[in-house]
Parts: C-alpha cells; sequence; structure tokens
C-alpha cells in the first residue's frame, strides 16, 4: 500500500491536497456540503490506491528485433508483444523502451487493453546511423487507473541485441586482371574446408554463352551447366585495415569510418561473389571466413576502433602471406604503412591500394593530393594497383577508380 501511495500522479495528489482543504475549511465554517465535498475528493484518489494494491494481475512483454544484424542507415523494425491478465489489467497502458541515443533515445507510446486477459502487439522502427553493439531496452510499462491519479510502473530486466555493421556499399561486378570477369567467371564454389574446388563447370546463368553448355554433365546432372575458364589463381582475398590512429581523421564524416565502410563493402563485394575472405588489421589477429561466416567479419568490424600504435611493422609477415588478392586500405599520412604491407605480399597474385588523404580529409577534395598521392604513386612502381582517396571520394568512386587502374595495368 506504500509503495502504491507513493505512485500517485500529479493529479491524484492535487485530489488529495484539495480534499483536504475543502474538509477542514467546511468543518471551520461549519458547512456540511463542502466537508462531503472534501471527503469524496479524498476518496476518489484512495479508492484508486486500493484497488490497484489489491488487484491480481500480471503483464508480460517480449521483444523481437529484424534483422538482428543489419548495415548502418538500414531500417529496422522492433516488435513487442504484449500481454496481461487478472483484475486490474484494463485500461491504457503508457510503455517506454530504453533505447541508446544513437539509436534515438527512448520510444514512448501507449496502448490499449480491454478485458481481464488481453494482448496487444506494438511496432516501431529505428534507422541506426552508427555502428556498434547495441542493446534494446529494458522496456518499462506504466499501469493507471481510468482517472489518471495512479501510475504504477513495472520495467522488464531483458534487452534485445542488436548489431550495426558499417555501411555497405554496392561496388559492381568483378572486373578482369586476375581480380574476376565481367562474367563472373572466377566466381568459385567454396568446398567444406572453406577452399576452392577444382571443378570445371558451373551451373549456368541467364545470360551464358549458350555454346559453352557442358552437355556431358548437363545430362548427367539433369541441370544446364557451362564450362569454366579457371585462372590458375586461388580465389581468396586478403583486406588490411590500417587503424592507427594518427594516420586518421576521426568523426562520422572522418577518413576512418569511411575506411571502415570501405572494408567491410570489399568483404561483402568479393564474399557475395564466393571468394574466401580474410581481415587484417594492425591489432587482431587474421580472421577467415567463408560466405557464410560473412557476419564474423561484419561483427568485427562494426567493433573496430582507432588503435594507438605507431610503427611501421604494423602486421607479421605470415599472416599477410597470400597467393590470391590483397586489397590495402591505408592512411597516406605514413609513408613506410604501405612499405611494410608490400614486403609481406610479395607472393599476392593481384594487389589493390586504397590511400587515404587523411591530411586533407575535412576539404572534401577528390582523389587525394600531398603524401597519400605520392604513396599511392610509389605504390603503383612496385606493382600495386592504387589510387588515392580524398574526403569528397565515395567508396563506389574510389573503387571504379582502382578498378580502372588494375585494368590499365593488365593491358600494359
Amino acid at each position: 500500500m506504500r509503495s502504491t501511495l507513493g505512485a500517485l500522479t500529479s493529479r491524484g495528489r492535487a485530489f488529495l491536497a484539495a480534499g483536504a482543504t475543502v474538509v477542514l475549511g467546511g468543518m471551520f465554517l461549519g458547512l456540511d456540503l463542502l466537508v462531503r465535498i472534501g471527503a469524496l475528493a479524498l476518496a476518489l484518489p484512495l479508492l484508486a490506491v486500493i484497488a490497484v494494491a489489491h488487484s491480481r494481475s500480471t503483464v508480460g512483454a517480449s521483444r523481437e528485433v529484424s534483422p538482428a544484424r543489419v548495415p548502418a542507415g538500414t531500417d529496422v523494425d522492433v516488435s513487442l508483444d504484449l500481454s496481461g491478465r487478472g483484475r486490474g489489467t484494463s485500461g491504457t497502458l503508457l510503455l517506454e523502451d530504453r533505447l541508446p541515443d544513437a539509436l534515438g533515445g527512448d520510444r514512448r507510446f501507449a496502448v490499449d487493453t480491454v478485458g481481464a486477459r488481453w494482448q496487444c502487439p506494438a511496432r516501431y522502427r529505428l534507422v541506426p546511423r552508427r555502428r556498434g553493439f547495441y542493446s534494446l531496452g529494458p522496456l518499462s510499462v506504466r499501469v493507471g487507473d481510468p482517472f489518471g491519479f495512479l501510475s504504477v510502473r513495472k520495467t522488464f530486466h531483458t534487452t534485445t541485441p542488436l548489431v550495426v555493421t558499417p555501411t555497405i556499399h554496392p561496388l559492381g561486378r568483378l572486373w578482369a586482371g586476375g581480380v574476376g570477369t565481367e562474367q563472373g567467371e572466377h566466381r568459385v564454389r567454396l568446398g567444406s574446408n572453406g577452399r576452392p574446388d577444382d571443378a570445371s563447370v558451373r551451373e549456368y546463368r541467364i545470360g551464358d554463352d549458350l555454346r559453352r553448355i557442358h552437355w556431358r554433365t548437363t545430362a548427367r546432372t539433369g541441370e544446364l551447366m557451362v564450362r569454366r575458364e579457371e585462372e590458375g589463381r586461388h580465389a581468396d582475398v586478403t583486406v588490411y585495415l590500417d587503424t592507427r590512429r594518427h594516420v586518421h581523421r576521426p568523426g562520422s564524416d572522418g577518413s576512418f569510418e569511411w575506411a571502415v565502410s570501405a572494408a567491410a563493402s570489399v568483404v561483402a563485394h568479393f564474399a557475395g561473389n564466393g571468394w574466401d575472405v580474410r581481415l587484417i588489421t594492425d591489432t587482431t589477429d587474421s580472421h577467415d571466413s567463408a560466405r557464410d561466416e560473412l557476419g564474423l567479419i561484419l561483427d568485427d568490424l562494426a567493433a573496430v576502433r582507432m588503435s594507438a600504435r605507431r610503427g611501421s611493422d604494423l602486421v607479421p609477415a605470415d599472416v599477410m602471406a597470400s597467393r590470391g588478392t590483397v586489397v590495402a586500405i591505408v592512411g597516406g599520412a605514413d609513408p613506410d604503412s604501405l612499405e611494410h604491407v608490400n614486403r609481406c605480399s610479395l607472393g599476392a597474385g593481384r594487389r589493390l591500394a586504397l590511400v587515404l588523404d587523411g591530411d586533407g580529409w575535412l576539404r572534401g577534395a577528390h582523389g587525394g593530393s600531398g603524401t597519400a598521392a605520392d604513396l599511392a604513386s610509389s605504390a603503383r612502381a612496385q606493382g600495386w594497383a592504387a589510387t588515392a582517396v580524398g574526403g569528397g571520394d565515395t567508396v563506389g568512386e574510389a573503387w571504379h577508380a582502382l578498378a580502372a587502374q588494375s585494368t590499365k595495368d593488365a593491358v600494359r
């Protein structure tokens, strides 16, 4: 009863104060009518307190988030399933779902319930703008009487996780020159151990040349199969992300967030085309992943932070060893950074580099300049396909510039 009395709203307290004042005034003036009116004003909130305190009711709630892992800037649907039974559960429920400020802050809404047993769904939508790991909840429910004299708060302590990965930009098709072809000829299957098999045929896809149909395999499998042109390279990609603080510009529009989004886009791009992908940073070990484990790499990128390291020996040489493709996303402020990656990836079949102009990032220029442009030029002289990136370049534009550079090198 004492805790319920403490849940009186400002309206309930005002009725109590007014009722007590009118009762005392009526007794002082000797007016029975005023005493009766004051007693009624006192009785209403007290009756609400007694009714809620002795009600036998339960309220349950569950939350579902769809999807549970989502790129930044994508809609997330949150569904709440509320149910109640017993006396005192009918009326209007005020809900408050606690959310981090990065998700827009708390959500408040009301639902109407009718009857001794009820079930009420509630839905709302989120658009997370920043990557990271978040918890939705806890949910609080306020139950009151029909007159608004009382508001009892019930909190459900369960929370629901939400993983917001970096924004993934479409990068188009794979290009020729050892990184794939426009028709997707270098796309491979992954065996149970995550490595490409040596199959010489694949399933027919719309747009394939009918002259390349492999009729013997088609007759055996009952499905159209076409010949695959193997290029003799391992279909694996190593993505290196430079996370050192002193080579990046921080902030939501800084070069570091751009680099993380670019790494996620490259990983999703190659994994979606059937390649075996590995992510390396200067503070973490390598993460091998097949297509069905792409979410593990994206989770790492959702949580990655800038490091305090300043040395040029970023990763052990054996970690970077690859006979496939190496994609390096580095800051142009350290001329030695790409040199170390170059020494560790001499055996790679194709080496690609995005060099970020961190010093001039806020100017919004295209193409990068200064140290970043010089570093990209030096990388090209050592056999890399490299392009400098400025603050005005999108991930898609930088990747297309890199594709043009790689194609030009292949022609040479």
